[in-house]
C-alpha cells in the first residue's frame, strides 16, 4: 500500500487525518487493525505416482529407463515395477531428493538438452560423497556433486502432471525449508 493510501484509511481519535499528510508523520491516537491470514502454500508435500523414463549414466554411456516412480515427503522414489513399491521387502532402486534441487521451477527440457518429447529437467546439488565421479549426468569437484536429471513421461498431459506436482514440493521445500 502507498502513503497516500493508507493515509486515507487511518483515522485517530475520531478525527479524520489529512489525505495529504505522508504517511510518517507523528500522529497520536490509536489504529484499530483487523487481519485474518491464511497459509497460501500447504506445509504438506504433494503426493504423486506414476511411470517416467529416466536418463541414467551406465558404465559410461546414457541409456533411457522406464521407472515405478512415487513423490513422496520430498522425494522421488523409483523402482523397476508398480507392485515392487507396496512389496515391504524391496527397496527403491534409488531416489531424487527434491530438498537439494537447484532447480527453482521445474521447467520442459530444451531441445539442447533432449530431444526427447514430455522431458523435463531437475538439477540436484548435494555434498559430494565418496566415490562420486564425474559422468555424462553428474559433475563432482570433490565437494559438491550436480546431477542433472533428465526425466520424461508418456504423454504431454503425465508431463504437466508430474511438473505440477513437483514444482509444489519445490514451492514447500524453498518456503517450509524442508
Amino acid at each position: 500500500m502507498s502513503a497516500t493510501t493508507m493515509s486515507q484509511m487511518v483515522s485517530t481519535n475520531n478525527s479524520r487525518l489529512s489525505q495529504m499528510a505522508p504517511f510518517h508523520s507523528p500522529f497520536e491516537g490509536t489504529i484499530n487493525l483487523s487481519m485474518t491470514a491464511k497459509e497460501a502454500i500447504s506445509s504438506q508435500p504433494p503426493s504423486h505416482k506414476g511411470f517416467l523414463t529416466i536418463f541414467q549414466d551406465e558404465s559410461g554411456l546414457g541409456a533411457w529407463n522406464r521407472r515405478w516412480c512415487s513423490v513422496q515427503d520430498n522425494k522421488i522414489y523409483y523402482w523397476l515395477y508398480p507392485e515392487d513399491e507396496v512389496n515391504q521387502n524391496k527397496q527403491p532402486h534409488g531416489e531424487i531428493d527434491l530438498r537439494n534441487c537447484k532447480t527453482e521451477t521445474v521447467s520442459v527440457a530444451s531441445r539442447l538438452d533432449c530431444a526427447r518429447p514430455n522431458t523435463f529437467v531437475l538439477v540436484i546439488m548435494a555434498a559430494a560423497q565418496p566415490g562420486d565421479r564425474t559422468s555424462i549426468i553428474t559433475e563432482s569437484n570433490g565437494k559438491t556433486t550436480q546431477t542433472k536429471y533428465l526425466l520424461s513421461a508418456d504423454s504431454r498431459e503425465e508431463r504437466k502432471q508430474w511438473m505440477e506436482v513437483l514444482n509444489k514440493c519445490l514451492q514447500s521445500v524453498h518456503s517450509w525449508n524442508h
